[in-house]
């Protein structure tokens, strides 16, 4: 709905709000959808580093709830050498052990909790519905410490009540893996 002021158009959202204006430009002021989930406390990351020799090997297990918040999930990998990485939806076999993995809120101020549950360092997952990425970087042969890496910025939308397995697997020796996964927890309205 837009209203006319003295001199200004004044526009508001469906719920009689009036919407940011800079005053210098008459803009009006918006963040995407993901940022405005940071402000309401509702988007998540993971971060951190492994280092593996050649032929180690470092899988994570993330578990989704069984609600309607879906997690909508984009994520980064690096490695200083050769490195290869899997992403198995609906993943079965292994599993056990590990170490829980808290994900933390993007917004400090906010006690809202991820409904995601990470687990890192479990044993091998032997089996999956589907493989959503599958990538390989690097070089072999001699030169195996030239590393790479595999992101992905056109979000997931993760299932319900689904375990994910994302392996990481090192082609060289002393190769360090960075890894950030980052999301934000919707209700599905459909």
């Amino acid at each position: 709905m837009i209203t006319k002021g003295t001199n200004k158009a004044v526009v508001y959202d469906e719920g009689g709000v009036a919407i940011g204006v800079d005053n210098c430009t008459e803009s009006i002021q918006t963040v995407d959808y993901s940022h405005h989930e940071i402000h309401s406390g509702s988007h998540y990351y993971v971060q951190g580093y492994i280092e593996l020799d050649d032929e180690g090997t470092h899988f994570v297990k993330m578990v989704t709830p069984d609600t309607t918040t879906w997690s909508h999930f984009v994520f980064s990998v690096k490695s200083t050498g050769i490195c290869s990485s899997t992403l198995k939806e609906a993943a079965t076999g292994g599993m056990t052990g590990g170490s829980a993995v808290v994900p933390i809120n993007n917004n400090r101020n906010s006690a809202k909790t991820s409904g995601m549950v990470f687990t890192s360092g479990v044993t091998t997952c032997t089996g999956q519905d589907a493989i959503l990425e599958n990538d390989k970087w690097g070089s072999d042969g001699w030169r195996q410490n030239i590393g790479g890496g595999s992101s992905r910025e056109d979000e997931l939308v993760l299932k319900q009540n689904t375990t994910y397995c994302r392996s990481f697997i090192s082609g060289a020796d002393d190769n360090i893996i960075q890894f950030k996964a980052s999301w934000y927890e919707h209700e599905n309205k459909h």
